[in-house]
C-alpha cells in the first residue's frame, strides 16, 4: 500500500471513524482516477452531516463524496455502471404490487336501525358460509331444529352470541341465528368445550353441537370457530422484501426521530451491517400500517403529549419523512385511529384535505383499513389493529405483550373485531369489511406497540410495533411500549426479520 493510501486510512481512523470493506475498496479504485487527500476530507465533511452520526465510513458516503467533488476518470466506472451510479437490486425489480381489497368508496352508514340490521345480517351471512364451506361443519342445522328435538336429542347449528353470562363453573350463551333463539349451557364436566366458551365474546358467529335437556336449555356438547385452514402460503419467485412500518406518530413528544431516521438511512443503504444492508438492497415494498401522525384529541389529555399541536403541520413534518424513501419502493399507507379520517371502522383512505403533503412527497398508495394488497403474489391482509385492546380486555389469557396470539385470536374467529360496542367504533355498513374472508399469507397489524412475529397455520403474523416511546397516557394506562424495532419480510421464503433501530 502506497504512503499516500496509508495517510489516508489513518485520517479516516484519527477522525473517529471504522473503515468498512466496500469503502476501502471504493477508495482504492478511485485513487487512480484522483488525489486522495481532498477526497478523504470530503468523506469525513459528508460523515458530518449525516444524524446520527455513523459508526462507519461505507460505500455509499464514499459514492457521496465522489459526487460533490465531480471525480471522473475510467477507473471510477464498475460492472454497474460506475461507482455514482451503482444500482441496488430492488431497484432494477418490477413492482408486482395489486389492490385485492379497499372500502374506501364503499362506505356511508347513515346510522338508522336498518343499517345496524343489514350489518349483522351480512356478517351472519358471511360467517355461516365459512362455515359450510367446511367438511365438519357444512350440513348445520338450525336453533330450531335443536329445541324441537325430545329430550337428550342432538342439534348442530350457526349462531351469533348476543350474550354471555359466567356463573360459578357454569357458562351460558344466549344465542340466535335471525329465526330463532336459545340459552346454551357450558359445564366444566366437558373441559374442553369449557375453555373454548371462556374465550367467546359477544356478537361472534360460532358452530355449536348440543343436546337438548328437558326444559328449553340446550347443552354444549362441542364449540367450533370458523378458523382459518391449515394450508401453505404463497411465496414470491424473487427474494424481495417488505418493510412493515406502523405508529410512527409524528407531533408527538415522544416521537422517536432519531430512529426512525435511522431506518430512513438503512433503506437508502447508509447504515448497517453487511447483512442488514443486502436486505435493504431488497426491499422494494414499505407498508405504513396507520397512525403515521399523533393526531389531535385522540384521548383525555393528549395536548400535553403533543410537541405539534396541528394536525396540518403534522402532516407537512410526515411528509418530510416519507419523502426520503427511495423513489423506487412502493409506500403503501393505511389509515390509524390516530389519523385524521373518521374514527369507526372500517376507514376510509386519509384524505388529501389533511395528508396533501404526505401525498405530494412521492408516489403513494394510500387504502383504508383494513386492506388487502398482493406484493409479488405474496397475499397480505393490512390492519392497523385498533380492536386488538377490545380483544385483550375480553378473551382470557391473552397479554398485549404478546400481540401475536392476540392476532392469531382474529384469524380463528375470522374476525377483525368480533364483539361490537366496545371501545372500538364499528360503523353499521351495508357490508362487514371486518370479516376475513380470505385467508392472508401475512398479516400485519400495529396499534399495540409491541412487535411480534409468528406462524399460525400457514400465516404469517407480524406486528410492527411502533416509533414513539412511552406517552403520560400509556403510564397511566399501564402499558410499556417496545418501540425502535422494524420487521422486514423476504417474500421468497416469509420469514421475518426484526432489525432494532434503538
Amino acid at each position: 500500500m502506497s504512503e499516500e493510501r496509508k495517510r489516508a486510512i489513518g485520517t479516516i481512523l484519527e477522525a473517529g471513524f471504522q473503515m468498512e470493506s466496500d469503502a476501502f475498496k471504493a477508495l482504492m479504485e478511485i485513487s487512480a482516477a484522483t488525489q486522495l487527500d481532498p477526497l478523504v476530507k470530503e468523506v469525513l465533511r459528508v460523515a458530518g452531516t449525516v444524524e446520527p452520526r455513523p459508526v462507519s465510513i461505507s460505500r455509499d458516503l464514499v459514492l457521496r463524496a465522489v459526487e460533490r467533488l465531480d471525480i471522473s476518470g475510467r477507473n471510477v466506472e464498475t460492472e454497474h455502471a460506475g461507482l455514482r451510479h451503482r444500482r441496488r437490486f430492488a431497484e432494477d425489480l418490477e413492482s408486482q404490487l395489486e389492490v385485492v381489497s379497499d372500502p374506501t368508496g364503499k362506505l356511508g352508514t347513515t346510522g338508522a336501525f336498518d343499517d345496524f340490521l343489514h350489518y349483522f345480517r351480512n356478517r351472519f351471512d358471511k360467517m355461516s358460509l365459512l362455515f359450510r364451506q367446511r367438511m365438519d361443519t357444512r350440513n348445520a342445522g338450525t336453533i330450531s331444529d335443536a329445541l324441537s328435538g325430545g329430550s337428550n336429542g342432538r342439534g348442530r347449528f350457526i349462531c351469533m352470541v348476543l350474550d354471555k353470562r359466567e356463573k360459578g363453573d357454569r357458562i351460558f350463551l344466549t344465542v340466535d341465528d335471525y329465526e330463532d333463539e336459545a340459552t346454551v349451557l357450558v359445564g366444566r364436566q366437558n373441559p374442553t368445550v369449557y375453555e373454548m366458551a371462556r374465550k367467546i365474546v359477544r356478537d361472534q358467529v360460532i358452530y355449536i353441537q348440543a343436546r337438548k335437556s328437558a326444559g328449553p336449555l340446550l347443552i354444549a356438547e362441542s364449540i367450533v370457530l370458523p378458523e382459518i385452514p391449515d394450508r401453505k402460503p404463497a411465496y414470491a419467485t424473487e427474494e424481495v422484501y417488505a418493510a412493515l412500518v406502523s405508529d410512527v406518530h409524528v407531533g408527538s413528544k415522544v416521537f422517536l426521530e432519531n430512529e426512525f431516521r435511522r431506518v430512513l438511512s438503512w433503506l437508502k443503504g447508509e447504515i448497517g451491517t453487511p447483512n442488514q444492508r443486502e436486505i435493504a438492497e431488497r426491499v422494494k415494498y414499505v407498508l405504513i400500517g396507520g397512525d403515521l401522525v399523533d393526531g389531535i384529541g385522540v384521548y383525555p389529555r393528549q395536548e400535553v403529549d403533543l410537541a405539534v399541536p396541528d394536525i396540518y403541520e403534522q402532516y407537512r413534518l410526515a411528509a418530510k419523512f416519507v419523502s426520503e424513501i427511495p423513489e423506487y419502493m412502493e409506500v403503501v399507507l393505511i389509515p390509524g385511529n390516530h389519523d385524521a379520517v373518521r374514527q369507526a371502522l372500517p376507514q376510509p383512505a386519509i384524505p388529501k384535505d389533511f395528508a396533501g403533503p404526505v401525498y405530494d412527497s412521492r408516489k403513494i398508495i394510500s387504502l383504508g383499513d383494513p386492506a388487502e394488497v398482493r406484493l409479488h403474489g405474496v397475499h397480505f391482509l393490512l390492519y392497523h389493529g385498533t380492536s386488538l385492546m377490545d380483544i385483550l380486555s375480553g378473551v382470557p389469557g391473552l397479554d398485549y405483550q404478546r400481540p401475536v396470539e392476540v392476532m392469531e385470536y382474529q384469524l380463528r374467529a375470522r374476525h377483525l373485531s368480533p364483539e361490537y360496542g366496545k371501545m372500538t367504533p364499528i360503523g353499521p355498513e351495508q357490508e362487514d369489511f371486518l370479516v376475513v374472508e380470505r385467508v392472508p399469507d401475512v398479516f400485519t397489524s400495529g396499534h399495540i406497540h409491541v412487535s411480534g412475529a409468528g406462524v399460525y397455520r400457514g400465516t404469517t403474523i407480524v406486528n410492527s410495533g411502533a416509533w414513539q416511546g412511552q406517552t403520560d397516557y400509556q403510564k397511566r394506562m399501564g402499558l410499556v411500549p417496545k418501540p425502535g424495532i422494524l420487521p422486514v419480510v423476504n417474500l421468497k421464503t416469509l420469514d421475518v426479520k426484526m432489525i432494532n433501530f434503538q
